[in-house]
């Protein structure tokens, strides 16, 4: 049981972005997870949003590391001064006490890679760490029922990872993590412009593209309007668009074909239910113009974009670090897929 005057703290630790929530204090840290060292990495210089300046101006000297790849921790000591220096953020000083955290893992991560974040938290001063499958915590985010007994889809595609799930009475019967998102589709598009146009761009200029673009609906497109940026290199490029949805589309195929085997596993009962529920889409590349309809004709079944699609992992954690005592049910209301004290 934690102590009554112990902190206690809701973390989303994304490939792109980490979020923090204080009990009954809402999100207090919203920042790219990334980390800027100097030369040799012998000092953190900058986080979150400042490091992403640095990694745009390629300033000189300096190192910018994305910890998290892929949802899981891919550069520890990284992940753990991160992680450090936004919980210290998020409370305004060094805790006295280390405070408890609820996080999320993907929900096909395996126990070595939930032992990863658990120990990056526990490093960078977590008490005790309560872990739950994504999927679960974004479809709370996304106001899925909890006490509903009729199964509910969430797709959640992110930056590094999707997770897809199927929610009944609270818990998550089903769920699976393909590595395909929204690092994915830069990489796509990237390869895409290289090979149509001869033209080699950034990721970080494909991300601009993608977001400029905004739509895997070709007639939602650019109607050949181009795209002009500035590359690595400092040149600048006139890259047409037109056929960029259709790689956004094609990319994320993989997602789709997941979803479809899914529900095909699902017991009968729960699947006819699909029919009337439908799929709710979180993450940030839900923003996309199209996608829901695009995901909706393919599938066969409705598809809504939850309110705030970005945040809604974050919104699920805090709902449950705002109630702790459901925690204590033996998982009987959530899905806790790890603890350490």
């Amino acid at each position: 049981m934690n102590l009554p005057w112990a902190e206690e703290l809701a973390i989303d630790v994304g490939t792109a972005n980490l979020h923090i929530s204080l009990k009954q204090g809402g999100v207090v840290v919203r920042e790219p997870a990334l980390v800027a060292y100097s030369d040799g990495r012998r000092r953190a210089v900058a986080f979150g949003l400042e490091a992403r300046r640095l990694q745009e101006r390629a300033v000189e000297g300096v190192q910018v590391v994305q910890p998290i790849r892929h949802g899981v921790v891919a550069d520890f000591d990284a992940a753990v001064t991160m992680l450090r220096h936004f919980i210290h953020q998020a409370l305004g000083r060094r805790p006295m006490l280390n405070p408890a955290v609820v996080t999320a893992c993907p929900t096909s991560a395996t126990a070595v890679e939930q032992r990863a974040l658990q120990d990056a938290i526990r490093a960078a001063g977590g008490g005790r760490i309560l872990m739950i499958q994504k999927a679960l915590a974004a479809a709370i985010g996304a106001g899925v029922s909890l006490d509903a007994v009729e199964t509910q889809f969430v797709v959640d595609i992110g930056a590094g990872a999707s997770d897809i799930g199927a929610v009944s009475m609270g818990m998550l019967t089903a769920g699976v993590s393909p590595p395909v998102a929204g690092d994915r589709i830069d990489e796509a598009i990237v390869r895409h412009v290289k090979r149509t146009q001869n033209i080699r761009v950034s990721a970080t200029t494909a991300e601009e593209m993608k977001i400029q673009i905004g739509t895997v609906d070709p007639l939602l497109g650019t109607n050949g309007n181009g795209f002009s940026t500035s590359t690595d290199e400092l040149q600048a490029y006139d890259v047409r668009l037109d056929d960029i949805p259709a790689v956004v589309a094609g990319t994320l195929q993989p997602v789709y074909d997941e979803i479809a085997w899914m529900i095909e596993e699902l017991p009968p009962k729960p699947r006819a239910e699909l029919g009337a529920n439908g799929l709710v889409l979180t993450g940030g590349t839900a923003l996309l113009k199209g996608l829901a309809d695009h995901m909706a004709d393919w599938l066969g079944l409705p598809v809504r974009v939850a309110t705030d699609p970005m945040s809604c992992t974050i919104l699920g954690l805090q709902s449950i670090v705002n109630d702790m005592q459901a925690l204590s049910l033996g998982g009987r209301r959530f899905n806790v897929v790890a603890s350490v004290f």
